[in-house]
């Protein structure tokens, strides 16, 4: 017998990923699992070798209640009675953030060069999907629950590859604009919540709120959508973009925490600009300001039909130039520390006369990041080695950034670099 995991969310019970359906029989024992584990707080059960049947029964008696008790038992109950049936080798019982996917990542390690490339391209599927089929109450509720799995997953990762977050966030598509900045805003709220001390738990609800953050301008003109520059009847017309966006969300008529969530964040992040209209300036979530910072980044480093894209680091010092009000100052410190002088996917020219993308920022030595070599002092292109800035050779440091350049004049697709 292979592995397989049993998860419940939102009342849909799930094996292996995909949704458990049944005829009315089944109903109420896939409705009964999926209550027992949500009210105790097991998010996932993984079976990792072969169990007989009264093996089996043994743990999901577990779920039931005891006699003279009005609840199941608690969860770290439960653990240890898998102890005791002698499962604990052949059965996992996990809380939230505790997945079979988080727990694997501190055994094994993954291959960067394809795993991060597919994990975005799932990402815009995912959202492809879900904007499609807002209408339908069923697949609303479904797509959310997918995608708020897939970013669940990803959590595990961002300790230790926090700099893969910030490169996926560096990919541009000039026919996907929406869907890139989506993904990208997504994938940035996690990481600057992992820096902000936001748990693991909560990381996968926020990157799901920074995804979903501008699902308004989907239901409003389309002109408007990669436009910066705007007639105040425009400006009017983008300011109904949040309760457009409450609409969306809410319309797969299950309201849940991370629905919630996603749901006030949509409707905070953009009312700085002062174009939709509310009765009074409500107190900012978290997630908001959060959000905000990172929806606003995307952008400007994005080329849009009416303005080029700003160079990473020139965004970053546009942004600290905003009036105080505009972006929270702590949430904005900590994404200029993240970033770094000279943020991932900065192209850059070295004393040497190369040409060079930075791979990731280095704290200790801000002007001194990781860079990937792309091009010779004679301007030809080569393969993208690595070069740390900050280690000398001879007691010499081999190189220094003497400016950043538009990778477009190059013909350099800075996403080949970041994400290899």
């Amino acid at each position: 017998m292979g592995s397989a995991r049993l998860q419940a969310e939102e009342g849909v019970l799930y094996f292996n990923k995909e949704p458990v359906r049944g005829g009315r029989r089944a109903f109420a024992t896939i409705q009964g699992t999926c209550s027992a584990m949500e009210q105790v707080g097991i998010a996932e059960i993984a079976f990792t070798g072969a169990m007989s049947d009264a093996e089996l029964r043994g743990f999901f008696g577990l779920l039931r209640i005891p006699e003279g008790q009005n609840q199941v038992l608690p969860l770290s109950e439960i653990k240890e009675g898998v102890v005791r049936l002698g499962l604990k080798d052949r059965l996992q019982v996990l809380g939230p953030g505790e997945t079979t996917s988080s727990a694997q990542v501190n055994e094994v390690e993954i291959d960067e060069a394809s795993y991060f490339p597919l994990a975005y391209a799932r990402t815009l599927v995912l959202l492809r999907e879900y904007v499609k089929n807002l209408r339908s109450e069923d697949l609303n509720r479904y797509f959310t629950g997918k995608l708020h799995r897939a970013l669940q997953e990803l959590c595990g990762l961002v300790t230790k590859y926090k700099h893969k977050f910030v490169a996926m966030a560096s990919v541009k598509g000039a026919e996907d604009y929406m869907f890139n900045h989506m993904a990208n805003t997504g994938f940035l709220s996690m990481v600057l919540g992992h820096e902000l001390g936001i748990s693991r738990v909560m990381l996968s609800d926020l990157g799901l709120a920074g995804m979903l953050a501008g699902l308004g301008r989907f239901r409003g003109p389309v002109q408007l959508v990669e436009k910066t520059q705007l007639s105040p009847a425009e400006a009017k017309e983008d300011g109904k973009h949040p309760y457009r966006a409450l609409s969306a969300i809410l319309e797969g008529r299950k309201i849940s925490k991370k629905v919630l969530v996603s749901s006030v964040t949509a409707f905070q992040f953009d009312l700085h600009r002062g174009r939709t209209p509310v009765r009074a300036e409500p107190e900012h979530h978290p997630f908001s300001m959060i959000v905000r910072v990172c929806e606003e980044y995307d952008a400007l480093t994005t080329n849009l039909p009416d303005r080029a894209a700003l160079m990473p680091d020139q965004a970053i010092r546009q942004m600290l130039e905003e009036p105080g009000e505009k972006f929270d100052p702590l949430v904005m410190t900590v994404f200029t520390n993240l970033m770094g002088l000279f943020p991932s996917g900065t192209t850059v020219t070295l004393s040497s006369g190369e040409i060079a993308v930075v791979v990731h920022p280095n704290p200790e030595h801000p002007k001194r990041p990781l860079v990937a070599i792309v091009m010779d002092r004679n301007g030809s292109p080569v393969d993208g080695d690595f070069l740390d800035l900050a280690e000398k050779v001879g007691g010499q440091y081999p190189a220094s950034i003497t400016g950043s350049i538009d990778p477009a004049e190059l013909g350099i697709n800075v996403p080949d670099y970041l994400l290899a």
